[in-house]
């Protein structure tokens, strides 16, 4: 091959590649997708979590310990049977804490005096504990920790509570919401708040 032709086979190859890779470019922008938009944020189902639950036009109610709570259709809830025990050999798996852990433990007590059955099997629970308040988990070692899923009129039911407390938690804070089956709630959310020995 000639000096001529070995600089025209460079001269066509460097076309070559800028061409190619000038196209190459040029379809790669214009068939680029747009980013897919960002997933929406989870939604939290948090009792505390003000501004993801839906909008009730319900107002939270805070009672002493020792109240019952009626919720203006024949619909009640109280507590009743502090006492304070000991966990042997137990964990929390909020604070990893391991060992012999004290708790109080409680009933929540309700009951339909209405005329319609009453939904009672979806709640949300929270407790919180000490001074100043602090939010605690609950060990779960009640004998009956369910809520009933019903009330029809006339019935009562019952389940059992508990809360990490340590023995010089006098302060107890305890939440109970009513929610139907798409987590909407039914009443207002109750707070029994007060001073356990």
């Amino acid at each position: 091959m000639t000096r001529t032709g070995w600089i025209v086979t460079a001269i066509s190859t460097v076309v070559a590649l800028i061409i190619g890779f000038g196209a190459g470019w040029w379809v790669q922008g214009t068939s680029e997708e747009p980013d897919p938009p960002a997933p929406p944020a989870p939604r939290s189902t948090h009792p505390d979590d003000v501004e993801e639950r839906p909008e009730t036009g319900f107002d939270p109610v805070v009672v002493d310990l020792d109240q019952t709570h009626d919720f203006g259709d024949g619909f009640s809830i109280g507590l009743s049977g502090f006492e304070r025990r000991v966990e042997e050999g137990g964990v929390d798996p909020d604070t990893g804490e391991e060992g012999d852990l004290p708790y109080l433990s409680w009933t929540v007590e309700v009951t339909n005096e209405g005329s319609a059955t009453v939904p009672s099997g979806l709640v949300t629970r929270s407790c919180s504990v000490g001074d100043p308040l602090r939010e605690s988990g609950s060990p779960v070692l009640g004998d009956s920790v369910n809520p009933p899923e019903s009330l029809e009129p006339g019935q009562s039911g019952s389940w059992d509570e508990d809360c990490w407390a340590d023995e010089d938690d006098r302060q107890i804070q305890y939440t109970v919401e009513f929610h139907d089956q798409d987590f909407v709630p039914l009443y207002p959310p109750v707070t029994f708040a007060g001073s356990v020995g």
